[in-house]
Formats: structure tokens, sequence, C-alpha cells
């Protein structure tokens, strides 16, 4: 069975008196067990499970229940579905008995968002590898994600043991990330940090937006190299939101070239580029 994120059920849950302290991913593992831990976490961490009367901020797969509290989860319906091995050439980094270390390319996605869709990162996992952990059977070894437009450094597990080390230590943030990215316009000083809660945006399921209602999310950035309208960012996630860097971003007024989901930008033409006035004629 294939969550489709597309179709989300709601469902409400009073935490009854036996399941108080309980970590709050184990009893919504004990709740849906056609869902996997992995995959329910993951709904905790994205803003899908809300409970009542509490800070969304606080909302964590470790938080520790209380009798009487009312949980609502929005997960994914579950259908049918066979991812098939396709033969999509990958670029590995590093292998062992453990782990797959792959850089991904920007327009791969690193899994399908539905039944019967391929070309993904996972399909070509598939067919290269025999041995792929298996949490989630439409993301085998799959451990972390990258936006589909996002090149990069990827690390899949090969078995379950593996899985859930590597996911452990992404929970804990031992794992440090770094990104490049290429922003319209200066940044006014060298250095800063961008400090703004994100949630799920209420109208566009496939969006995130900065709320003050939404969960804690810290970016640190730098100036590489300055350009007429553009500036070259390191930038350092603190935390791990969906679309941080682009959500951040974006709410500073300083988008990433190319964006489509969070840019109000035009596509770039070579004629910005160039410092021209936009062409009409030229092609993003």
């Amino acid at each position: 069975m294939e969550p489709n994120f597309r179709k989300l059920d709601k469902t409400e849950i009073t935490v009854p008196p036996e399941a108080e302290g309980n970590r709050l991913d184990r009893f919504l593992a004990g709740q849906f067990p056609d869902y996997s831990r992995t995959l329910l976490a993951g709904l905790v961490r994205d803003g899908l499970v809300s409970i009542e009367d509490f800070p969304p901020a606080k909302v964590k797969p470790s938080l520790k229940l209380e009798a009487g509290q009312v949980i609502t989860v929005e997960k994914p319906a579950l259908e049918e579905a066979e991812l098939p091995p396709e033969d999509i050439p990958l670029d590995v980094l590093f292998e062992d008995d453990c782990i797959i270390v792959v850089n991904k390319p920007a327009d791969l996605p690193v899994h399908p968002p539905k039944a019967g869709r391929g070309g993904t990162l996972a399909n070509a996992l598939l067919f290269h590898f025999q041995k792929l952990s298996r949490p989630d059977p439409v993301r085998p070894g799959i451990v972390h994600r990258l936006d589909a437009d996002t090149s990069g450094v990827i690390v899949c597990a090969k078995d379950d043991s593996a899985h859930f080390k590597l996911a452990k230590q992404f929970e804990q943030r031992t794992v440090k990330k770094e990104y490049l990215a290429i922003v319209r316009g200066r940044m006014k000083q060298p250095t800063g940090e961008i400090d703004m809660p994100i949630g799920r945006h209420p109208d566009h399921y496939e969006m995130q937006r900065v709320h003050p209602e939404g969960r804690s999310a810290v970016t640190h950035w730098e100036v590489i190299e300055e350009f007429k309208r553009f500036s070259l960012l390191r930038l350092k996630p603190q935390s791990g939101r969906t679309h941080q860097l682009r959500v951040h971003l974006s709410a500073i007024n300083h988008p990433i070239v190319g964006d489509r989901l969070y840019s109000r930008k035009p596509p770039l033409t070579r004629s910005e580029v160039e410092g021209e006035s936009r062409n009409p004629a030229n092609r993003p």
C-alpha cells in the first residue's frame, strides 16, 4: 500500500488513560498499524499532527502524552502500489554494506508522490541495488529528502537497522547540512540568521509558509559572492522543515533563482543575467 499525500484523511483520537506517558509516534503506530512509525513520525514533523490547545512547535514524535488529549491526524490515504525498478543512471559517491551515498541531480524527485508514478531516485535504487531498507514500500532506502529541483548528496540505507540509525541522526540534528543557492538581490550584511516558524499553507498542499503558529525553523546564511542583481549564499539550516530554505529566503525578499513555488519573480532569462532589459522573446 502506498500513501497518497494528495488525499488526506483527517482523524481525531482522544488519548485513553492507559496511554498516558507514551511517546506520540509510538501511540500513533498502535492506532494506525498500516502506517510505518517512520511515516507517522514524518507526519508529526511536517505539521500534519496537532494536539488540541497545545503549541504546534512542541508537537514532536517524542512528546509524552497525557490522558484526555485530543489528537488530530491528517494521514495520507493508502493505495495499492507497486514501485517498478527503472534504469536511471546514478552518481554513487560511496557504498558499503549498510549505506549508499548518491549525488542527486536536479529534476530527479526522491520518491513518487502517488501510485503509478516513476522516474524517481527510489525507482533507480530498486534497479541498481538488490538490498534496500523497507520501512515504507514506496520509499525503499530513502532516509531523507531533497526537493526535486535541488541537487546534492543523499544518504540511502541498505537495511532497516541502518535506516533507523540514520533517521535518528537526522532527528537529533547530529547531521550537518550545507547548501549553496543563488538568490535575487544583494544582502545588506555578509552573514545573518533567519528565525521564522514554518507551517503548511492552508490553501496549497504542496506549499509551506511562514506563520506564527508554525514549527520553529532557523536558517544561517553567509554571502560567498555578490553580483549586480544576485547573491551566492552558503546556507546552513539549523532545523529541517519542508522547503525551509526556499520559504525563509522568499520571506526576506531574496527568493532562490528559479524557484517555481515561492518566487514571485518571472523565470530567469539571459537578458536579465546580462543586465539588459527583459526581452519577452527570451526563453527561461
